[in-house]
C-alpha cells in the first residue's frame, strides 16, 4: 500500500506557496519592509546621483582605460583626472548599492522561501536534489530564512 502524505503546500492568488512557511511569515514578517527596501534605494541613488551617473562614470572609465591601455585618442578631458582615483569612486559608489542590494536580497529572502516542496516520489533524489531543490528548479541546498528587516538594515551611508 503507497502512504500518501499530506499536503505541505497552500494555494494562494499567487501560487502555491509551503504551508509551513507562510505560518511562520505571517508570524514574523512585517511587508512594509518591502516598502522600505523602495524607500532605501531611492535614497541610494539620488546620493549616488542616479543610475544614469553611475553609467556615465563607467563610460567615462572606459574612456579613459581605453586612452591609457589601448594608447587610443583622448575623448575624456585630461585636466584633472586620475584614472586611479576615478575608479576608486566609482568603485565606492558601487560598494554602495552593493551593500543596498545584499540587504534587499536578505530582506526578501522570507518571501523566497515560499517555494513549496514537492512530495512527489519521482521527483525526489534527482540528481541528489532535495524535493525543495527540484521543485525551484536549482540546486542550492541551503534554505535562507533570512533575518528580520529591523535587525539587518543596510544603511546607503
Amino acid at each position: 500500500m503507497i502512504e500518501i502524505q499530506p499536503a505541505t503546500f497552500q494555494v494562494t492568488p499567487y501560487g502555491e506557496v509551503d504551508a509551513i512557511a507562510l505560518d511562520r511569515l505571517r508570524a514574523s514578517f512585517d511587508t512594509s519592509q518591502v516598502l522600505r527596501l523602495v524607500d532605501r534605494l531611492d535614497a541610494c541613488l539620488a546620493e549616488l546621483g542616479g543610475v544614469v551617473a553611475v553609467r556615465d562614470e563607467l563610460l567615462t572609465l572606459h574612456a579613459v582605460a581605453l586612452t591609457i591601455v589601448d594608447s587610443s585618442a583622448l575623448t575624456v578631458p585630461s585636466e584633472h583626472a586620475c584614472i586611479w582615483s576615478e575608479a576608486e569612486a566609482l568603485q565606492q559608489d558601487l560598494e554602495t548599492l552593493s551593500e543596498w542590494v545584499r540587504s534587499a536580497q536578505a530582506g526578501i529572502a522570507p518571501l523566497v522561501n515560499l517555494a513549496p516542496i514537492m512530495n512527489t516520489l519521482c521527483l525526489k533524489g534527482r540528481r541528489g536534489n532535495t524535493e525543495r531543490e527540484v521543485s525551484r528548479g536549482h540546486s542550492s541546498p541551503q534554505r535562507n530564512e533570512g533575518p528580520n528587516e529591523k535587525e539587518h538594515q543596510t544603511p546607503c551611508r
